[in-house]
């Protein structure tokens, strides 16, 4: 098949299309200067996984607390795991993108992407 060498203008972008190239481009910059998209995958596993055994855990030893002490001593090594995380947060040593993105955009991006393979299953 021959390319018409008419042809010069470039198509059209819509808003949308805009909206497209500037994801892609941030997710490169993302992909080069910060982790590649299977080191951003284990890190968001980590995460589940440490948060999934600390929760564990905590629900076990707070079903099982018959009084306050008990009830305090249930979330001693959640604090541990990830105490630290919200005074890092509070002092702005860190900063999560959904922070950035903003937590309404966000979670209307999780109900999409959940109703979206929700329907597909």
């Amino acid at each position: 098949m021959m390319l018409n060498e008419n042809i010069t203008e470039k198509p059209q972008l819509v808003d949308h299309d805009g909206v497209e190239q500037a994801k892609n481009t941030l997710r490169n910059k993302i992909n080069y200067f910060v982790a590649d998209s299977a080191s951003l995958t284990g890190t968001a596993t980590d995460i589940a996984h440490v948060l999934l055994h600390e929760l564990s855990g905590f629900v076990n030893k707070l079903s099982e607390a018959r009084d306050m002490d008990e009830v305090n001593a249930s979330v001693v090594s959640m604090k541990q795991a990830i105490g630290d995380i919200e005074t890092k947060v509070g002092n702005n040593e860190l900063r999560f993108p959904y922070q950035v993105k903003g937590l309404d955009v966000v979670k209307e991006e999780v109900i999409e992407r959940a109703n979206g393979v929700s329907e597909l299953l």
